[in-house]
């Protein structure tokens, strides 16, 4: 497939609005697992990204076996028909339950699954469609499409919808459908004709871990995701703790109140300054990003260590009220407003765009495998640093300085993948 040399063609504009929909359901619950997050708190969220660990890498074990029997255009009805049964029984179950702890704690793990998987699988499906050089191009205005998804959805939450969770997950399910249909309206480079490897779970397992250990470059992309989602739940930890000091009132000596709706709409207030910020940078930037000589791939995976470290280092400015005190919301809004555009607008188009450099079975498991499994991994393993630096007596304030040497690491792997890349490319 040749590279195209117009700015937009038929299969970004399919693409584009199959990735508005998967991101439209996905940003219309994600003020509510915001709330739900707050109400675990840290000291018990730790145990509930291990669950998603164990849940997520059962899931990718049922993913290799789906993509060895079922052709790669029945991939997304398959896994999304699936989730859209899945919301149907919340909406059922959150009706008759609407406060019950278990049910909550479910929707966060089942949310964690289902975000990952269904962003990954449209990822997958994506980059069969483009190679190296139109994925510099496209990515960035694909990427724009989901950004105005996500914005579209929590602008409804904002404004219209922060208490009717029930009716979100139905709206969820109806982009879902869309997705699928405009799935189906993409093209591929080449689909298998055939489910040709009817392999046990087992062996499919074995398959994905041999990709892994005889690709160099698969590694170095497994060890960054790693590293860069250990930091991104670190982070999210101190903001926790940041939000609901903002959100708490104290009533009366041993009596406090926490604000869940402002929470609620805290959260849509981050997505709703994020997600433009994001279009914005997709739309006029990215393109330019990746392509250009000076910067290009290499600089977007090296700097995202950077950016962490300012994330780092605004909290440890705020927890020490060197100056910021008592702005816990403006900080929250800050960071997010730096990490989630550099990492949806530069980072994540710069990284599938490796994908397309790897072989086609690679791309629809090893590089999945990645996305769900690697990044769960390091979710809970950066919520086990931020409760072990606090266990080893670091105190709030000095925590997050502690965590700023991985964001150096980040850097490094950056550079050994866009390393790796010249000699794929070669």
């Amino acid at each position: 497939m040749k590279a195209s040399p117009e700015y937009f063609n038929r299969n970004t504009l399919f693409s584009g609005l199959f990735f508005f929909f998967v991101l439209f359901s996905l940003f219309v619950m994600r003020p509510f697992r915001g709330v739900i997050t707050a109400q675990i708190g840290t000291a018990d969220l730790t145990y509930f990204l291990i669950i998603v660990v164990f849940v997520m890498l059962i899931v990718n074990l049922i993913y290799s076996a789906l993509v060895s029997r079922i052709r790669e255009s029945k991939l997304v009805l398959v896994v999304y028909g699936f989730f859209v049964l899945n919301l149907l029984v919340f909406s059922y179950l959150n009706y008759y339950f609407p406060e019950s702890y278990l049910l909550s704690g479910s929707f966060y793990v089942w949310y964690n699954v289902f975000n990952f998987s269904v962003v990954s699988v449209f990822w997958a499906r994506t980059i069969n469609s483009f190679n190296y050089e139109d994925g510099k191009k496209y990515f960035g205005i694909i990427s724009a499409f989901g950004s105005a998804g996500g914005f579209a959805a929590s602008q409804l939450v904002l404004y219209f919808l922060k208490d009717e969770f029930i009716f979100t997950m139905i709206l969820s399910c109806m982009s879902l459908i869309l997705a699928v249909y405009f799935s189906t309206q993409t093209s591929v480079i080449k689909e298998n004709s055939s489910t040709t490897h009817r392999n046990n779970l087992l062996d499919d397992a074995s398959e994905q871990f041999k990709q892994i250990k005889s690709n160099v470059l698969v590694r170095q992309l497994l060890s960054y995701v790693f590293v860069w989602t250990c930091l991104s739940t670190a982070l999210y930890f101190f903001s926790l703790e940041v939000i609901n000091a903002a959100t708490t009132k104290k009533l009366f000596v041993n009596l406090v109140f926490v604000d869940r709706s402002m929470q609620a709409e805290l959260f849509a207030l981050a997505d709703s300054i994020a997600i433009p910020l994001t279009l914005f940078t997709q739309v006029f930037l990215t393109r330019f990003l990746l392509q250009s000589k000076f910067f290009g791939i290499k600089f977007v995976l090296i700097f995202y260590g950077a950016v962490y470290a300012i994330g780092f280092l605004l909290m440890y400015i705020y927890f020490s009220q060197l100056f910021l005190i008592g702005s816990g919301a403006l900080v929250f809004l800050i960071i997010t407003a730096l990490v989630r555009p550099y990492e949806y607008a530069v980072n994540k188009p710069a990284r599938e765009t490796v994908y397309t450099t790897l072989e086609k079975t690679e791309k629809y498991k090893s590089t999945v495998f990645i996305d769900t499994f690697m990044n769960r991994f390091g979710d809970a393993s950066g919520g086990l640093l931020f409760n072990l630096l606090l266990v080893l007596g670091f105190t709030i304030s000095a925590a997050p300085l502690a965590i700023i040497p991985l964001a150096a690491y980040l850097s490094l792997m950056g550079n050994k993948i866009s390393s790796g890349i010249k000699k794929v490319n070669n």
